[in-house]
């Protein structure tokens, strides 16, 4: 017999259970669209800001350069804790108008209203119990409402328009009469709840709905996400945030550039009045000292020198040949004999003297030639050059001695020259020092100049570089609950608890239900299966082949015993034992069926006219009083026919059943692969084992048969109409 496939084994469970399996999916699914329906959805709208860079566009031109004065370069981490921080959030409240919540409470859930409400609500309260609580609110008309206060058990009555006070707590609730006039059909008698939120509760309430995420760690934009019940109040609350966030990066910025400007301002004034001091010290020096320009002064004055030294160098050389001219003249020497090395005596008239003096010294000697150094005309020649030599003498004397006083004047003047150089190291360190705190000042002066004018831009310029380059859109659907997620998600919850119960209850009744499991747990054959017949054509068909490998397992042979037995009722003994019978007598065999408790003929299940003969051995005549009657009675069947099948009574319950198993030849045990527990395997093993009976081999019966869940409750139905109408007739 070829065995059941282990896979679908598995199977065969899930393909049972298929109808409880859709069951419950429907059943789940059907529950989760029940609570979508009353579920408070919840909405999600998205604002991305991109961070101004500068090291790209307009932070980093020349006028702009440095916009944020002595600020470091954004980090994305620090903006987006900026955007989360309190202090932001506590602004951009100031202009949402979300201090106060009012809801319509229904049945099962209460909706936010948001800008829906038909009524507007003023709190003025002094007393900390009454923030964060919940006020019901009941408008059963059109002008009157009660108002349930937190902690009163008594609710107050109040009119529209006119202010309710609790002690030093003020409350006014009026009619939203543009809302009114817009939508005139929107009801405003109804129930009614709000909150009156405390600032601190709120930026909380504010945060956990809040999420501020990067794009990338490179890229400097922000994602600004904000979930709320209210799709408008999302978009709403988005690009306030983002708002107030811009602004109060303008704010901040204004306020550094004002704070830095006037920190300039005050700085200017001191460093100014620094400077102012440091140009009249340099003035006030000057003027002491004479000084117009030290270098070229120096300069000056050293080419002077320079000049008069070349100067007093002249004279000297002058004056040394002059001195030796005089000299050598007061020696008596004629001086027309120095005439051709003269060159420090070099006056015109000197010089026309000499020619004078050679003149008259020529005429001289062609006189004396005629005449003698007597005579008159010699002598007169010889006073002449006299006097012409006294003369020059004379010149001579007067040249050396303005020599000597223009020689003794140019030491003197360069005495006086070389005098101004003394001090000017002096000069020179303080006017180094004088100039030094003026140039320190005038650069302290022009850079806090330059850094004003930056910052007077930066007040002037009201912009950010910060830029909001997408606003919140108000969103068409949900993000939670997600409907086909979460639906999806039900049936296949439902799908998947539901074949876990299957196979859990599979497995704790631990039926037989194929032969496999026979296999595993018994050493004794399986001699042949039975599955689940309905046709009278597939019924004779299974039991001729059924006959057939009953003869080739040697367990039908004439003239001997075989019996069909089971643990319980239901089982199969009766089917099987009755249409085995009639088989094995169509084929012409002579065939007894013995039925040990008359189950054949309380089910009605024999024809009037059977091919075999039937006994019941209930009958007061078959009955045998002990075992030595049993064997005779069997011994005599035996000989008279050709097979002798007896359908046991349950083993259970069993009074002769064991003793009809023992003295048989062959034991067909049958197993119900939907009523036998897999467990009484095991004990029919032993049971063989305890009394040896022979030949024993199983038979399963509705092999393979795995019936539909509905299909089995219709049977269940069906039987259970039978038995009323079977009562009634009764």
């Amino acid at each position: 017999m070829k065995p059941v496939n282990e896979n679908l084994r598995l199977i065969k469970p899930f393909l049972r259970g298929l109808p409880i399996i859709a069951a419950v999916m429907i059943v789940s699914v059907t529950v989760a669209r029940r609570y979508l329906k009353y579920a408070t959805p919840m909405y999600e709208s998205t604002a991305r800001i991109r961070l101004a860079d500068s090291k790209d566009g307009s932070p980093s031109s020349n006028l702009f350069k440095d916009f944020d004065l002595f600020a470091n370069v954004n980090k994305i981490g620090a903006e987006m804790e900026v955007i989360k921080s309190k202090v932001l959030i506590n602004q951009a409240l100031d202009s949402a108008g979300i201090d106060i919540t009012t809801y319509r409470v229904g049945k099962l859930r209460k909706i936010e209203l948001y800008h829906e409400c038909p009524f507007v609500v003023t709190a003025n309260f002094n007393n900390q119990p009454l923030f964060d609580k919940l006020f019901r609110l009941s408008v059963y008309t059109p002008d009157l409402f009660r108002v349930t206060v937190p902690g009163q058990a008594q609710p107050v009555k109040g009119r529209f328009g006119v202010p309710l006070v609790f002690g030093k707590d003020t409350l006014l609730i009026q009619k939203n009469n543009a809302l009114l006039a817009q939508k005139p059909a929107l009801q405003i008698t109804d129930e009614y709840a709000f909150i009156v939120h405390s600032r601190q509760k709120l930026i909380d309430q504010v945060l956990s709905s809040l999420s501020v995420s990067s794009i990338d760690k490179e890229i400097p934009v922000l994602r600004l996400t904000y979930k709320s019940p209210v799709a408008q109040k999302a978009a709403d609350m988005v690009n306030i945030i983002s708002q107030a966030y811009i602004d109060d990066y303008i704010e901040t910025k204004y306020k550094s550039a004002n704070t830095t400007r006037e920190f300039l301002d005050k700085q200017l004034s001191v460093v100014g009045k620094d400077l102012s001091s440091s140009e009249n010290a340099i003035e006030s020096y000057r003027n002491k000292k004479r000084i117009i320009n030290i270098r070229q002064e120096t300069e000056t004055d050293l080419r002077k020198i320079a000049d008069m030294k070349v100067q007093q160098t002249n004279v000297r050389m002058n004056l040394e040949a002059i001195t030796d001219l005089s000299n050598y003249m007061q020696a008596g020497k004629d001086i027309t004999e120095l005439a051709p090395n003269f060159e420090a005596y070099t006056d015109l008239l000197a010089t026309e003297l000499v020619k004078k003096m050679k003149t008259l010294q020529a005429e001289k000697k062609d006189l004396l030639v005629k005449y003698t150094p007597e005579h008159e005309q010699v002598k007169l020649v010889d006073n002449k050059i006299e006097d012409i030599s006294r003369y020059l003498r004379e010149g001579i004397n007067n040249t050396r001695k303005n020599l000597e006083v223009k020689y003794q004047r140019l030491s003197n003047d360069i005495d006086m020259a070389e005098q101004v150089f003394n001090g000017l190291p002096e000069k020179e360190k303080t006017m180094g020092v004088l100039n030094r705190n003026f140039m320190l000042n005038e650069q302290t002066y022009n850079f806090l100049h330059a850094k004003r004018t930056e910052a007077e831009i930066a007040t002037a310029a009201t912009i950010s570089f910060h830029r909001i380059i997408s606003h919140g859109d108000v969103p068409g659907s949900p993000v939670s609950p997600n409907a086909g997620l979460l639906k999806i998600l039900a049936g296949f919850l439902g799908f998947l608890g539901s074949l876990t119960l299957i196979y859990l209850v599979h497995a704790i009744k631990g039926k037989v239900n194929d032969s496999i499991t026979i296999e595993k747990k018994s050493s004794i054959p399986l001699a042949a299966s039975t599955p689940m017949l309905k046709k009278p054509e597939a019924i004779r068909h299974h039991f001729h082949k059924l006959a057939i490998q009953l003869e080739v397992k040697a367990l039908l042979k004439p003239h001997q015993l075989i019996t069909i037995s089971s643990f319980s009722k239901n089982e199969g003994k009766c089917f099987n034992a009755l249409f085995l019978a009639r088989e094995l007598a169509m084929q012409q065999k002579k065939v007894l069926l013995a039925d040990t408790d008359g189950q054949l003929i309380i089910k009605g299940v024999l024809h009037s006219q059977e091919p075999f003969r039937y006994v019941n051995l209930t009958a007061a005549d078959t009955k045998c009083a002990n075992s030595e009657e049993w064997s005779r009675l069997m011994e005599l069947w035996k000989k008279e026919y050709d097979f002798v099948i007896i359908k046991n009574e349950n083993i259970e319950q069993a009074s002769t059943g064991l003793l009809l198993m023992n003295m048989a030849e062959a034991n067909l045990f049958l197993f119900d692969s939907r009523i036998t527990p897999a467990r009484m395997v095991t004990e029919a093993q032993l049971l063989n084992e305890e009394y040896s009976f022979s030949n024993m081999q199983y038979l399963l019966n509705r092999a393979g048969y795995n019936p539909n869940v509905l299909v089995q409750a219709m049977d269940m139905l069906k039987a259970l109409i039978k038995r009323i109408r079977r009562a009634k007739r009764a």
